[in-house]
């Protein structure tokens, strides 16, 4: 979770080896070497993994004609991305928004539901015709939660190919793969959320092993990391739709009206067209640096840690592209997929930021410069030096400096990550004080009081992107988490990014910051 990140950093840092622990060197599928530590059963990456392989996040070359755009935000992605998704840019469709737990700003046609968002995503799943691929840090379990909610969709689905197989003339495939992060109450066991899922199926009726249905396959994995966890929210279906956003499946985005919910809010973002083969080997390169869950005889819901392993590594399932993707629409929609030895995701946002000319408005749960950003939090005016912001911070800084920029931020008011947060804001009012455009940069915090998850960034009005990593240090960098995130210029959709943020903007609190991270006079 975020709040252990610092805490993982430095130990994935290697700065030292506790006696009893170990070092090793494994192979990874391009037979580059990849040194991790194992530290009590956990394994952490101490070098970068290969980079995804030429091509795949491309289309392979299957890709239908994707000319260069003329809008200048556009552009800036298209070329960032250049091999590594720009082709499949072209020819997509907005499909709606997605709010957990309710939409309060009515920029999403959902229906409320005791759980939510969480309906939509079941309903999603249950109108697969061929394959479901689902990436989500955490799968909290319980009776009646939205992991119950999930595998009951996915015994639907099974149902519905038994009953009807000519609705399903390829079969149908569903993978679940876990992020290898912890939950808060399993603390000491990122393996947790894995077996939750696997127990949830099992109770509603899906087989984990020896299943006899013609034409059904099942398949769970974890992630192999502790840190660099993946931390990617993800949902592709038939290899047509997308949807990506910071929800994990979890009882944190429940309604407060229902029993265990938390209220926590958070979104995502639903598109269709080429962009979905960007996805599907973005999830594919998290699928192969991964454990599968091999069960043996016929486990039960309370004995799975002993019928059932993560020892395996995960098998790549075919990337296979038959011709170029039926264009689902016009729009311009772009997939960001890191991980550490894959960053030009991160490179492709430090742009985006640089180019804006008028305005940046984010909705975040969690920013901060780098770790000694925030353990500068106590000195005065923060963390001020270039060397101490992220290089998106930098970014935003010049397009402040230069151009006037005008940035709004809406975060998170957790008081465990308000240290981060305090300490990069006072970083960037220091920055543009002596040029008197402090007061640019404007920051509150979230109305409500259970708190918002939402990763969304806006850019001149122009370009809306959602998913889910975080604008602090966890998320950038050679070792970054696993994200994945879409971005689009769809005029539909970018008006109800700016609905959004202004129903949350005019609910906000003023940040006010502690007097040792003010300028002088205020």
């Amino acid at each position: 979770m975020p709040r252990l990140a610092l805490l993982l950093l430095i130990l994935a840092s290697g700065l030292a080896v506790p006696s009893g622990e170990r070092s090793r060197t494994f192979t990874a599928l391009s037979s580059t070497e990849v040194q991790t530590v194992q530290i009590g059963g956990l394994t952490f990456l101490r070098s970068p993994l290969p980079p995804v392989p030429a091509g795949e996040l491309d289309g392979l070359g299957t890709a239908g004609p994707c000319p260069p755009p003329d809008a200048p935000l556009d552009r800036v992605l298209y070329d960032s991305l250049d091999g590594r998704g720009a082709a499949l840019s072209c020819g997509n469709a907005f499909a709606g928004l997605l709010s957990f737990p309710q939409d309060e700003a009515g920029v999403t046609d959902q229906p409320p539901s005791p759980l939510g968002g969480f309906e939509a995503v079941a309903q999603t799943i249950r109108a697969a015709r061929d394959e479901v691929l689902l990436s989500t840090m955490v799968w909290d379990d319980g009776a009646g939660s939205p992991g119950a909610l999930l595998a009951g969709a996915v015994a639907e689905l099974r149902r519905d190919l038994q009953l009807h197989p000519e609705r399903h003339p390829h079969g149908v495939t569903v993978r679940l793969l876990l992020g290898n992060s912890v939950r808060f109450d399993r603390l000491t066991d990122p393996t947790a959320s894995a077996y939750s899922a696997a127990r949830h199926l099992l109770e509603a009726g899906v087989p984990l092993t020896g299943d006899p249905l013609p034409g059904w396959r099942l398949e769970i994995a974890n992630y192999t990391y502790a840190y660099p966890h993946n931390h990617m929210k993800l949902l592709i279906v038939d290899r047509q739709e997308v949807l990506a956003g910071g929800n994990n499946v979890s009882w944190f985005h429940v309604p407060v009206t229902t029993p265990g919910g938390l209220g926590l809010r958070d979104l995502a973002l639903r598109v269709r067209g080429p962009v979905a083969r960007h996805a599907v080997a973005a999830f594919r390169d998290a699928w192969r640096h991964s454990r599968s869950l091999t069960c043996h005889g016929e486990p039960q819901p309370v004995d799975l840690h002993f019928a059932c392993d993560l020892d395996a590594t995960s098998t790549p399932f075919p990337l296979l592209w038959t011709g170029p993707p039926a264009p689902a629409g016009t729009a311009r929609v772009y997939g960001l997929y890191r991980r550490a030895g894959e960053e030009d995701a991160d490179a492709a946002l430090v742009r985006l930021f640089g180019a804006a000319s008028g305005e940046i408005d984010l909705l975040q749960a969690q920013v901060s410069g780098t770790p000694e950003c925030t353990l500068s939090a106590l000195a005065p005016g923060g963390c001020a030096s270039a060397q101490t912001m992220l290089p998106v911070w930098n970014a935003l800084l010049h397009a402040v400096e230069t151009r006037g920029v005008r940035v709004r931020m809406v975060l998170d008011h957790d008081p465990v990550l308000q240290l981060e947060t305090l300490a990069l804001l006072g970083g960037l009012r220091a920055r543009l004080a002596p040029l008197g455009l402090a007061d640019r940069v404007q920051a509150r915090w979230f109305g409500p009081a259970e708190g918002q998850h939402t990763k969304a960034i806006l850019v001149d009005g122009r370009m809306l992107v959602v998913g889910s990593p975080n604008l602090q240090f966890a998320s950038f960098g050679p070792g970054g988490l696993g994200e994945y995130a879409l971005a689009t210029s769809d005029p539909t959709a970018t008006g109800l990014g700016a609905r959004l943020f202004e129903f949350e903007w005019a609910r906000a609190v003023p940040v006010t910051l502690p007097y040792w991270l003010r300028e002088p006079g205020r």
